[in-house]
C-alpha cells in the first residue's frame, strides 16, 4: 500500500489516479491522525509520500518519523527545493522537487513496483534511487551487482558557464542513459537505473541477475559491463556535442564533454551483518571505484596526447591560403570555385595556415581507451584535452613540427599558431624551421599572455629572424586593444565572430571600421578569417582590409594536393615571384621583407 500525506489536495488526487491506475493501493492520510500513524507500522505499507511543508507535526519530529520508517520501508519526501548541506534526513530518504511530478510518479512507481518490462515502458524520466530498492534486492536475490555512474564532472560546467547551461547538461546526459537503457550492448531493460539524489550528478545501476547463473555475474562480467557502459556514455555524449547545430542541444560554450566515471561492485547478503550495512558498503565501494576510473580516464587522454605527439604519423598539417583581398574579384573567386582549384589566385597568394588535423584510422584504437573517438579529436578538443592533462605546450610544438615538415615547398609566409607561453622560449622551437621560410607566429588571443615584458621581447628577437607576429582570434576571449597596442603585432587577425554576416549587420561594420582605423595608425595589416561569402568580402574590401582567410577561397587541404594544383605558376621554382616573372607586392608594413 502506498500512503500520501500532502496537503496539496490537486496534487494528492493526481498521484492517487496515475498510481492505482499502475496497480497501487493508494490512501490519503493526516499525520496527525492516531489511526494514521498506527496504519504506517503496517506490514501492508510500503511506500509513504510525504510533503514537508505540513504543519501537523513540528519539522523536528517529522524528520524522525521518516527517518525511523526510512530502514524499513521507501520513504518520499516532496520538497519545495533540493537539500543543502544541512540537512536532517537520513540517507534512506529519497527527497524529491514537488514541482516535478514526472520524477516524483516514475519514483513511487519504481519504489512500490520494482521494474518490471511494463513499468519500464511506462516511464519517462529516471526514478530517484531509495535505500529500500537494493535491500529489496538482495533480500530477494542474495546477491546483488552494483553500478555507479561518476558525473561530478559536470560540475565545473555550472562554475564556468552558469547554471542555466549545467542544468542542460544534466538533461542531455538523462536523456542519454534513457537511450542506452534497454539498448543493445549497453543496459538491460531489466537492470534498475535511479538517480542519487537532486543535487548530486550521480546515477546507481543494480544489474538484473539474469545476465549470469545465480546473482551476480561470472569474474569480470560486471568489469566488462562497466566497460561498456562507460564507452557507451561518452560516445553518445560526444555524439550529442558534434551534431549540426540546429539539432544540438548543448551550449556553442562547451567544447568538450567531461570525463564520466563507471565503478562497479558486486554484494552478497550475509544474515550475520545488517543488510543496511552491506547495501551501504556494496554502494561506497562502487562509487570509490568510479572516482578511481575517472582518474584512470585522465591517465589515459594524457597517453593518447603523449601517442599523438611524439608518433610521426599521427598528426597531420592541412594548409588554408592566406590571399591579398585587394587584388581579387568575385569572378576569380566563381572561377577558383568551379575549377576546385586555386591556381587562378596564385599571384594573390600571402601564405597559408598550418592547421593539424588527427589521422584518424592510426589513433582509432587508442582513442577509444581514452573515452573518446577519433572522429571527434578536432583541433579544439586536442587543445582543450592537452590542456586538461597538462601537456598543451608540448602538443603546441608538436603541431609547430608538423607545420614547418610539410610546408618547405609552399608559397609565401607560413602562418603557425602558437601558445604565448611557449614564444616565450622560442629560441629552442626555431630548428624546426628552415631558415629561408618566412615565418608568422599566430599568438591566440583566446589564451592570457601572462608576461607582457617576455613576448615583446620575443618579438624584438624575431623579427632578427626575419619572423613576425600576429595577433589570432581578436576579438574573443582575452583580446584587448590596450595588448594589441604595446605588442603591435604585424598582423591582426579578426575572428570569424566578427566577420559573419558583416553585409547584413551596419553595427558590426561600423565597430570593424573602427578597427580598421585603429590598426591603420599602428601601421598594422589587418587579416579577416572565416569569410564564407562574396558579399562579407566586398564589405571588408572596401574597408581597406589587406588579407582575407576562409571557405570562400580555400578549404583546408594537404601540401601535396596544394602543390599540384600550383604546379604550373612554380615550374620556375620560385615562390616568391608572380606567374609573369614580378616580384609579388609588399603588404605586411612591420615586416618589409617578410612577403609571398
Amino acid at each position: 500500500m502506498i500512503l500520501i500525506a500532502n496537503k496539496n489536495q490537486a496534487l494528492t488526487q493526481r498521484l492517487e489516479s496515475d498510481l492505482t491506475h499502475r496497480g497501487g493501493k493508494v490512501a490519503s492520510i493526516r499525520l496527525d491522525d492516531p489511526h494514521a500513524l498506527n496504519l504506517l507500522y503496517s506490514p501492508v505499507v510500503t511506500v509513504l509520500i510525504v510533503d514537508e511543508s505540513l504543519t501537523s507535526l513540528p519539522r523536528e519530529g517529522l524528520v524522525d518519523l521518516v527517518n525511523s520508517l526510512g530502514r524499513r520501508i521507501s520513504v518520499i519526501v516532496l520538497a519545495a527545493a533540493a537539500p543543502n548541506d544541512g540537512s536532517t534526513y537520513s540517507d534512506y530518504i529519497t527527497v524529491l522537487d514537488i514541482n516535478n511530478y514526472e520524477e516524483v510518479l516514475s519514483t513511487a512507481i519504481f519504489c512500490f513496483s520494482g521494474l518490471d518490462d511494463s513499468v519500464r515502458r511506462q516511464l519517462r524520466t529516471i526514478p530517484y534511487y531509495n535505500h529500500q530498492i537494493p535491500v529489496s534486492l538482495l533480500n530477494a536475490y542474495g546477491g546483488l551487482g552494483i553500478l555507479t555512474l561518476d558525473a561530478s564532472g559536470l560540475n565545473k560546467i555550472s562554475v564556468e558557464y552558469g547554471t542555466e547551461v549545467y542544468n542542460t547538461m544534466k538533461t542531455v546526459l538523462h536523456d542519454v542513459m534513457v537511450s542506452l537503457w534497454g539498448g543493445t550492448g549497453s543496459l538491460r531493460e531489466n537492470d534498475i537505473i535511479c538517480r542519487k539524489s537532486m543535487s548530486s550528478n550521480t546515477y546507481i545501476i543494480f544489474m538484473d541477475r539474469s545476465r549470469e547463473t545465480g546473482s551476480l555475474p561470472f569474474p569480470g562480467a560486471l568489469e566488462r559491463v562497466a566497460d561498456r557502459l562507460s564507452q557507451g556514455i561518452n560516445n553518445a555524449m560526444w555524439k550529442e556535442l558534434f551534431l549540426p547545430s540546429k539539432q544540438r542541444r548543448i551550449p556553442e560554450c562547451v567544447q568538450t564533454i567531461p570525463l564520466l566515471g563507471v565503478g562497479y561492485f558486486g554484494v552478497l547478503n550475509n544474515p550475520c551483518i545488517d543488510i543496511h550495512e552491506i547495501v551501504e558498503n556494496g554502494l561506497e565501494s562502487s562509487r570509490a571505484m568510479a572516482q578511481s576510473q575517472l582518474k584512470r580516464g585522465k591517465d589515459r587522454q594524457r597517453e593518447l596526447m603523449a601517442t599523438l605527439i611524439q608518433a610521426d604519423d599521427f598528426l597531420t598539417p592541412h594548409y588554408q591560403g592566406v590571399f591579398m583581398l585587394q587584388s581579387i574579384d568575385k569572378k576569380m573567386i566563381d572561377e577558383a570555385k568551379r575549377t576546385k582549384s586555386i591556381q587562378g589566385l596564385s599571384d594573390h597568394i600571402y601564405g597559408f595556415e598550418s592547421l593539424i588535423r588527427v589521422n584518424q584510422a592510426a589513433i582509432k584504437e587508442y582513442s577509444f581507451e581514452a573515452g573518446i573517438d577519433s572522429q571527434y579529436l578536432r583541433p579544439d578538443v586536442l587543445f582543450a584535452i592537452a590542456k586538461y592533462t597538462n601537456v598543451a605546450l608540448e602538443l603546441d610544438q608538436a603541431c609547430m613540427k608538423h607545420a614547418a615538415r610539410f610546408a618547405k615547398d609552399l608559397p609565401g609566409t607560413l602562418m603557425v599558431n602558437i601558445l604565448p607561453r611557449n614564444l616565450y622560449h622560442i629560441d629552442s622551437l626555431l630548428n624546426h624551421f628552415d631558415k629561408t621560410m618566412k615565418i608568422m607566429f599566430e599568438v591566440s588571443e583566446s589564451e592570457a599572455i601572462n608576461n607582457l615584458d617576455l613576448m615583446m621581447k620575443a618579438r624584438e628577437h624575431l623579427q632578427s629572424y626575419n619572423m613576425g607576429i600576429a595577433a589570432d582570434d581578436f576579438g574573443k576571449g582575452y583580446s584587448s586593444l590596450d595588448r594589441i597596442i604595446k605588442i603591435r603585432p604585424d598582423i591582426i587577425k579578426f575572428d570569424r565572430g566578427m566577420i559573419q554576416d558583416i553585409d547584413k549587420d551596419p553595427v558590426k561594420q561600423a565597430y570593424v571600421q573602427g578597427l580598421v582605423t585603429a590598426a591603420k595608425i599602428l601601421n598594422t595589416t589587418i587579416l579577416a578569417e572565416g569569410v564564407e561569402t562574396w558579399n562579407e568580402a566586398q564589405i571588408l574590401k572596401d574597408m581597406g582590409i589587406e588579407l582575407i582567410q576562409g571557405f570562400l577561397l580555400h578549404k583546408p587541404e594537404a601540401s601535396q594536393s596544394i602543390q599540384a594544383q600550383l604546379a604550373t605558376t612554380q615550374a620556375d621554382g620560385n615562390k616568391n615571384t608572380n606567374s609573369n616573372g614580378t616580384e609579388k607586392p609588399t603588404i605586411v608594413p612591420a615586416l618589409k621583407n617578410n612577403v609571398a
